[in-house]
């Protein structure tokens, strides 16, 4: 059940980011050159946003999470979560509507090369939308219902991505700036619309963000509309508080971490080297799928475990998913390593070159971060939530330290070429890795599970093995469409389960266990299991 519940949602984020994807290849054709610019200043401006979503999280997110799961009373759990959702989300606008007001009017001060006032407060508006959302995402993940939250989630894509493609075609006139002409003939009746896109190109295609927001929040009002709903409740309250103060660290310190280094780049240098940065990793979302995923589901699974106290059936659940987790994201990640300067030119364009280094740094540590995400959902699930804040803590103030070391034009690592947008990625490689290896050892102290499983090394001679190969076949077949890079995906899957297969790591059950997950029958049958509930 774990299992097809994880590939609902593998199936579905896959979606959302593809779909993302084509805008931001449309977006970087028809904007060429200004593209990294532009979608630096989106960028910059949504990090600055997420960091005071922190407010409307408080760590209360997961305690919804935790209380659903634990099968409390759904109606005032709802009555109690969304009573406290709509003040944190209110304290959050005011408090950056004020801060706008203070930094302008009081201080005399501007905004960076980074961003626009008018972004920002549209991407606040965005955030206000998604944060209202989340009462139906927590309660639908706590109930353990995919399917609902993976089709109110991929709603934000559904409409955004069209949108954001028309604000493409429109055009760009920013005068003194840059003027691209549209490439297409627009009917008379919408030449207006058009014209307005075309000077205010930055701030509509920030607008198809925010209605990407609206149409996920109206998702989950209509999910929810049969859903018991009752007042909310003291006990309730100090209950969902009880979890949430020490899961509070941990959710301040994931979302500094989320947005704390394209802020600084952006602070540091200009909205380029923020578009560098910010389109490597949308590019890497696709690879997040996996452990966001699992995170989704094994939270409340090991959490139910942990209440039955079956601790054998929480080390069996967890040790699996990592290993299935690995297998999948070790190919995938050593393809676009090997081929980085290929999968920029084809996905995107030349302007985009410069993220190559960013581009491998990110891929190193989406593999670290991956590989940590079932143990912790481990320590949260057997309610240790303060074990994971005191590792996270950690690693947001060295990933801070390093980043004020390493960003700067003239940082610690600039005589090597590392600074920048490079700088930031390395400064979240290292405070992974460091937040890893504590993980690790204390979830040996606390459980008896290894360290280093003996998969992962399989896994990762089975991936160079496939590089290598894969590099000699690119001598004599250049890889340069788009075409060439799913054909040259297809060998290296092929050639990466071959290696695991004589290294004894690929069995197979594990092909059965596969399939089995993509039987499309079953996948829609529990779909629609979901969608008649409640």
């Amino acid at each position: 059940m774990i299992a097809r519940k994880s590939i609902i949602i593998v199936i579905s984020q896959f979606l959302m980011r593809f779909f993302g994807w084509i805008s931001l290849v449309i977006l970087a054709n028809l904007w060429g050159a200004f593209s990294p610019t532009a979608l630096g200043i989106i960028g910059f401006a949504m990090s600055f946003l997420g960091l005071f979503t922190l407010i409307s999280d408080l760590g209360f997110n997961s305690a919804h999470i935790k209380r659903v799961s634990e099968g409390k009373d759904l109606g005032t759990c709802l009555g109690t979560y969304t009573t406290i959702k709509l003040i944190l989300v209110g304290i959050m606008a005011a408090v950056v509507i004020i801060g706008i007001f203070i930094w302008k009017n009081i201080l005399h001060q501007g905004f960076t090369d980074a961003t626009t006032e008018s972004v920002i407060y549209v991407f606040l508006l965005y955030y206000v939308f998604m944060n209202l959302a989340t009462i139906g995402l927590c309660t639908f993940e706590g109930t353990r219902e995919v399917a609902k939250r993976q089709i109110a989630a991929i709603f934000e894509n559904v409409l955004k991505v069209p949108l954001s493609i028309l604000v493409a075609l429109a055009g760009v006139s920013i005068a003194g700036v840059v003027s691209i002409t549209p490439k297409i003939n627009w009917p008379d009746i919408l030449e207006p619309l058009r014209l307005f896109i075309e000077t205010h190109a930055i701030g509509s295609l920030s607008m198809a963000y925010t209605f990407g927001g609206l149409a996920v929040l109206v998702i989950c009002v209509w999910f929810l509309r049969k859903y018991p709903w009752k007042r909310p409740n003291w006990d309730f309250f100090k209950s969902y508080s009880y979890f949430a103060v020490p899961v509070m660290l941990i959710s301040i310190i994931s979302t500094i971490n989320l947005n704390i280094d394209k802020v600084m780049v952006g602070y540091f240098w200009t909205a380029t080297e923020v578009g560098y940065y910010f389109a490597a990793q949308q590019l890497i979302q696709m690879l997040f799928v996996f452990s966001f995923a699992l995170g989704i589901v094994l939270f409340p699974t090991l959490s139910r475990y942990h209440a039955q106290k079956d601790f054998e059936k929480i080390k069996q659940t967890t040790r699996l998913a990592e290993r299935y987790l690995s297998m999948v994201v070790m190919p995938v990640i050593g393809v676009i390593i090997l081929f980085v300067h290929p999968v920029l030119l084809i996905m995107l364009n030349s302007s985009f070159l410069p993220a190559a280094t960013v581009m491998i740094v990110l891929l190193v540590n989406t593999i670290i971060y991956d590989l940590m995400i079932p143990y912790q959902s481990l320590i949260t699930g057997m309610d240790k939530p303060s074990i994971t804040a005191k590792i996270g803590f950690s690693m947001c103030l060295l990933n801070i330290v390093l980043a004020f070391l390493f960003i700067p034009q003239q940082g610690l690592l600039s005589p090597v070429g590392i600074n920048g947008p490079a700088g930031a990625a390395t400064a979240t490689l290292i405070s992974s890795l460091f937040g890893f290896i504590w993980l690790r050892f204390t979830v040996k102290k606390m459980t008896g599970i290894a360290v280093l499983q003996s998969h992962t090394p399989r896994h990762i001679i089975a991936a160079v093995g496939m590089g290598g190969v894969l590099y000699y076949l690119n001598l004599f077949f250049p890889l340069i469409h788009w075409y060439h890079l799913i054909a040259y995906s297809l060998a290296g899957l092929g050639i990466y389960l071959a290696i695991l297969y004589i290294l004894r790591e690929f069995k197979k059950k594990d092909l059965m266990f596969f399939l089995s997950l993509l039987h499309p029958k079953e996948l829609l049958s529990d779909i629609r299991s979901e969608l008649k509930t409640k």
